[in-house]
């Protein structure tokens, strides 16, 4: 199976991965009819066809099947069929920024910043919970920039415009605690049930291993590859920040995740020695998210 996800894609190859993931969530729809529902999985659909177009923005995996088979599989696993309209606004957002900001353009990447701080903004009033984005943002910024401090004001004054807008909002229709649900408390959300969880360890020990692998081959790496492969651990970290203190048992959190890993993973897997190493992980990685998705129900 390795052998044939090894092949390269071509134009119909991310359609293909797409019209299955629509009629994928479209039965889980079916089954969870409302207005609402089918608004958050239109917009969550939106932000995972937007990651399969990362993958070639990014660059790390040389046009392969194995990344897009993986990220497809992680959307089946961590997709249940209700998820609310925050999450997916967050997918989606999240989606964006990552575009922006492995845009090989530079000048491109610089005059997008008070996007991303709208972006940023949007998402926080939506989901406080996502603040450690910011954090991946602000450190992308001193890490890359040689205009740190105008960089910077762009982000916050895209922030800034989305929250004089949605206090005014409050204050038009009188919302209460208003500011209060800004606060992203984290008492009571910690992971508190991990028999499900427990199912996704291969998949832990995969990313390590691949971590692992990247960097003591690092010196061979190019430039480039060694910036988006950085950019795409600080997300990763970001969003993992994000899952322990608030995912609980809010298994659809961990589609923001999707795409780092399948990226991550679908390079440690490419650079196994061994051919029969490389299918024995690509089908203990299928079986796991595959068992994660049966305990969720069972």
């Amino acid at each position: 199976m390795f052998r044939l996800l090894s092949k390269q894609t071509h134009i119909f190859s991310i359609p293909a991965y797409m019209l299955v993931l629509l009629a994928f969530i479209s039965v889980f729809n079916i089954f969870n009819f409302s207005v609402l529902n089918i608004v958050s999985s239109l917009i969550a659909f939106c932000g995972i066809v937007l990651g399969y177009f990362l993958f070639n923005n990014i660059g790390l995996n040389q046009k392969s099947h194995l990344p897009l088979f993986i990220y497809t599989l992680f959307i089946f696993c961590f997709y249940f069929g209700n998820i609310d309209l925050p999450l997916a606004v967050t997918l989606l957002g999240t989606h964006l920024v990552m575009l922006v900001l492995t845009n090989n353009n530079e000048e491109i990447r610089k005059n997008s910043y008070f996007l991303v701080g709208c972006i940023i903004g949007i998402l926080y009033v939506l989901q406080p919970q996502i603040w450690p984005i910011l954090l991946f943002v602000l450190l992308h910024i001193f890490g890359t920039s040689s205009r740190i401090i105008p960089d910077l004001l762009k982000i916050f004054f895209g922030v800034i415009l989305i929250a004089i807008n949605y206090f005014g909002y409050c204050f038009i229709f009188n919302t209460p605690d208003c500011a209060w649900r800004l606060i992203p408390f984290i008492s009571d959300r910690l992971i508190t049930k991990w028999d499900p969880v427990a199912y996704l360890a291969p998949l832990l020990v995969f990313l390590l291993y691949s971590m692992m692998d990247h960097f003591m081959n690092f010196a061979k790496k190019s430039p480039t590859s060694k910036f988006k492969y950085t950019l795409l651990l600080m997300y990763l970290g970001s969003i993992v920040i994000t899952l322990v203190l608030y995912m609980d048992t809010d298994y659809e959190f961990l589609l923001l995740t999707a795409l780092p890993l399948a990226i991550i993973i679908s390079r440690g897997i490419r650079f196994m020695k061994s051919p029969q190493a490389r299918e024995i992980a690509l089908w203990f990685l299928i079986l796991s998210t595959l068992l994660f998705k049966a305990a969720y129900y069972f």
